[in-house]
């Protein structure tokens, strides 16, 4: 359709979601602070206003464009609108820039200098502050500007929904339930709540210190790099075109005390390789199908927590990182003869769940520092070097030598292609098919020369992930090799990687590393020369004990919330027929209404004499969120809970204690 925009004609797409949206791909980008093209549109921040038709202003992100609409973008009254909205958000807002983990990137700054705030005509005020340092993920509330972009990227993206709104007004804060630390409640560390946030109100911990200190101390500094990380690199310095940016990166690391740089794509060939006769095994037993993918820790903690039934249909196989990690301190330090207590492992990676996972008391410490690609990009910048001018060197060897399969860990598809590869060369693949089911799942149907058809899907987004594994749960859907990733676009798109982190910019980070996958020599992990040498060398085959003890693992059950319930209406201890029950107080219940029926409870056990045994308490987490709200009686979970089945069932379970005669319906 063809609409007026600025007194000029242009043309934009029919099916454009919104004005913003429509302009933005026209090249006119309006201001925003709020607007996620992923979730759904907030519309708070009131940054993208526009002027329609000569008479209304209206924000561009809720306007559907139509045909011949008249729109200004930027008029005296807009100007100023933005501007009074800018100031008002400075004016309770931590100035603190130099010492921000967004100074720079924030794009409240890069507003505030646009429109050339140099002074505020507000007055400066503060709110309560909010400080987490107890995650990787580290809150302060003093810079965040509720633009929500977290808590929908937390619910709607990711569906955990750790985050909220809280209080009213001037009051109001994005928190976890009850101001919980972070660390206490069902969050994964996907990080992308981090990868959204516009200010600075969401960091990652910052472990760059704990690098000088081991160089410092003449320790035996390893870095290994993940394939994501490179690409973001090359965009971030510039470096598109350059296909020699990791070797400039592997130069520059070493210039400052670096020992050895590693390529986790070799890991990602061992662990492709490895899965692929894991799933081979388990297709000719026909049992722990459909074999889900582990690499990413993200993802892995969210099994734990969510699907703990499918614990044992996760690949045991270690993560590339903590694969090479374990290698490295196992076998790599005898070869070279320096004591693994003297080697600092540094894991360079996109993605904040790493560090959890290298934290994880599975791994014993193999991992010695995460650093994201953010801390990297801080650290190559206060070097004063110009990358670009660094001349590269290859990877060490025997870990630098790495297949395209390999390198495709970084971006979703990439690990079920790998293990494809693998399979074709073990049993051979007569054809392939690939349908795209919907934004962010692939199906796959494969065809063995055996015969057996074989489907795989690979799905990014932990929102797609619990609909798929919900789907499979229930008999609705039929594969047996499931590829996860939990942020959106693959690792590419981690938590770690560079600000912007949207959409736009993480399709272009695919294609970067597409590119550079495309010229490498190797194209499956059974080319990888030093990865087969190592089964030689240590690990005698696939699947044997000696790769058991060493690249694979194991996971738990993982509790969400590490809380002891709460007593709201306690009872004596010595209280005979008492009934208990626990209103589930997490963030999925509480938002689906669990402290309305706790209040409801309060005033039934205060007034109604049959309610008179009740012990209420409040608990965080009863593992079902996807059915909330839910309430515990005795032992039985109430799950969709209102107030009335609550009282059902407390009622039965008081008939139950006391004898059906004690007890009747009319007492309710």
């Amino acid at each position: 359709m063809k609409i007026i925009v600025n007194g000029r004609e242009i043309e934009i797409r029919d099916d454009a979601r919104n004005v913003l949206e429509a302009l933005r791909e026209v090249g006119i980008e309006i201001p925003n602070l709020c607007y996620l093209s992923e979730t759904s549109i907030y519309g708070a921040c009131r940054m993208c206003l526009v002027e329609v038709d000569g008479k209304d202003i209206v924000t561009s992100c809720t306007l559907q464009p139509r045909e011949g609409m008249v729109i200004k973008t930027h008029t005296p009254k807009i100007y100023e609108l933005r501007k009074g909205i800018l100031q008002l958000l400075l004016a309770s807002h931590d100035g603190d820039c130099t010492t921000c983990e967004m100074n720079g990137k924030c794009k409240l700054q890069k507003y505030a200098q646009e429109f050339g705030l140099t002074n505020n005509r507000f007055e400066k005020i503060s709110k309560k502050t909010i400080t987490d340092t107890s995650s990787v993920i580290v809150r302060d509330n003093s810079k965040c500007i509720l633009c929500g972009d977290c808590v929908r990227a937390c619910d709607e993206i990711q569906s955990i929904a750790a985050i909220d709104f809280a209080y009213r007004g001037f009051e109001a804060q994005v928190v976890p339930s009850f101001e919980e630390k972070l660390e206490n409640t069902e969050c994964v560390l996907c990080g992308q709540c981090v990868a959204y946030c516009p200010t600075g109100a969401l960091a990652i911990r910052n472990d760059v210190d704990k690098v000088y200190k081991a160089i410092e101390e003449g320790k035996y500094v390893i870095g290994m790099v993940a394939p994501a990380v490179r690409a973001s690199l090359q965009e971030e310095f510039g470096l598109e075109d350059d296909m020699a940016a990791a070797g400039r990166m592997v130069s520059l690391l070493k210039m400052i005390g670096f020992k050895k740089v590693f390529d986790v794509a070799f890991a990602a060939d061992l662990v492709t390789y490895e899965e692929a006769h894991e799933f081979i095994e388990r297709l000719e037993k026909g049992e722990k199908l459909p074999q889900f993918t582990s690499c990413c820790p993200g993802w892995v903690k969210f099994a734990e927590q969510y699907y703990p039934e499918y614990l044992a249909n996760l690949s045991s196989v270690k993560s590339p990182q903590m694969a090479l990690g374990a290698i490295i301190k196992k076998f790599y330090a005898k070869e070279i003869g320096v004591d693994p207590k003297d080697i600092v492992l540094v894991s360079i990676m996109p993605c904040t769940a790493k560090k959890f996972e290298a934290e994880r008391e599975e791994f014993n410490g193999d991992v010695d520092i995460v650093l994201t690609t953010r801390e990297v990009v801080k650290i190559i910048k206060s070097t004063g070097i110009d990358i670009r001018m660094v001349e590269p060197e290859p990877f060490d060897r025997p870990f630098g030598l790495s297949s395209q399969s390999g390198l495709s860990f970084g971006k979703s598809g990439g690990v079920l292609g790998s293990v494809v590869n693998v399979i074709n060369e073990i049993i051979g693949i007569k054809n392939i098919e690939t349908k795209q089911i919907s934004e962010g799942v692939r199906l796959i149907t494969i065809e063995l020369s055996n015969g057996k058809v074989v489907k795989g899907i690979a799905v990014f987004g932990l929102g797609n992930t619990r609909k798929i594994v919900d789907s499979i749960k229930a008999g609705e859907l039929d594969v047996d090799i499931v590829e996860v990733m939990a942020c959106n676009y693959g690792c590419i798109g981690g938590g770690g990687q560079p600000y912007p982190n949207d959409v736009r910019t993480r399709e272009k980070r695919a294609k970067i590393l597409r590119e550079v996958q495309s010229i490498d020599v190797l194209i499956s992990p059974t080319e990888n020369f030093h990865m087969l040498q190592l089964y030689e060398r240590y690990l005698n085959k696939p699947l044997s004990h000696e790769a058991h003890e060493v690249i694979h693992t194991h996971y738990k059950h993982r509790r969400r919330v590490q809380e002891e319930e709460i007593d709201i209406l306690p009872l004596p201890e010595e209280s005979e027929d008492k009934v208990k029950v626990s209103v589930c107080l997490g963030t999925s219940c509480y938002s689906k209404g669990s402290y309305e029926i706790l209040e409801k409870l309060i005033s039934v056990a205060n007034k109604e004499e049959w309610a008179r045994n009740l012990e209420i308490k409040g608990t965080f987490c009863v593992e079902n969120c996807g059915k909330a709200p839910n309430v515990v009686v005795n032992d039985i979970i109430v799950s969709e809970a209102t107030i009335e089945k609550v009282k059902e069932v407390a009622l039965n379970e008081l008939r139950r204690t006391k004898g059906d005669s004690s007890v009747s319906k009319s007492n309710v």
